[in-house]
């Protein structure tokens, strides 16, 4: 990844294979849910490829791999999507 552009594209790609898979409306997430978790997937790769700005603590300790320093920086809405958000590191 080289720009911001072909990081929101994957970003993109990654949320409507997973929103399709796994039909979110079900679950009852609202767009703002989905926004965030969009927005922290973005930041995420960001970080990892040092293309923008870098993410906060949480975002940092996910891309450092460190899971118990994510889980102890995660908001309500991140605590239940780590798995997401290592699915996309290890897939982008």
């Amino acid at each position: 990844m080289k720009t911001e552009e072909d990081i929101k594209n994957a970003v993109d790609e990654f949320m409507t294979r997973k929103l399709d898979d796994m039909g979110w409306q079900p679950f009852g997430f609202d767009n703002e849910v989905v926004d965030h978790i969009k927005n922290m997937c973005m930041s995420i790769l960001q970080t990892k490829y040092k293309i923008g700005y870098p993410g906060g603590s949480f975002v940092q300790a996910v891309v450092d791999n460190d899971l118990m320093g994510a889980f102890g920086r995660a908001d309500h809405i991140n605590k239940d999507f780590i798995w997401l958000y290592v699915e996309l590191l290890y897939n982008y």
